[in-house]
């Protein structure tokens, strides 16, 4: 009877739980993607759809041509190995060039694997 009690408690606690996590997503604020970057901002966040930094696209250029394949490609439809392609390159650059291949990767309408694009937010903080 007792375990009975413990294990009601137990399974009631886990319940209460995830209501209260639910009721804390729903309201987290959306993602801005129309934020504006001003003059003093560093580099870029990667929180928005579109950077508007400024980058002169005439310039741009990573030797990352293989990655075209995936233009139209959304982000949660990658491989493991097409996922693996995109940090390998990621991994080969110097890490001021981060932003600025991002920002090329979307001129090109190339979406970034999530895995790969939650490494770029803790490279670029």
């Amino acid at each position: 009877m007792e375990d009975t009690i413990i294990l009601g408690s137990i399974l009631l606690l886990i319940v209460a739980g995830f209501f209260i996590l639910q009721k804390f997503n729903r309201n987290k604020p959306a993602v801005d993607d129309h934020h504006e970057h001003g003059a003093e901002d560093g580099v870029c966040c990667g929180k928005h759809t579109n950077c508007a930094k400024g980058y002169d696209n005439s310039n741009l250029y990573f030797d990352d041509e293989e990655l075209d394949r995936f233009k139209g490609k959304k982000q949660e439809e990658y491989t493991d190995e097409e996922t693996e392609e995109f940090r390998n390159v990621l991994y080969t650059m110097r890490s001021d060039e981060v932003d600025t291949w991002v920002h090329c990767l979307q001129t090109r309408g190339i979406e970034i694997p999530q895995e790969v694009k939650d490494e770029i937010l803790l490279m670029l903080q």
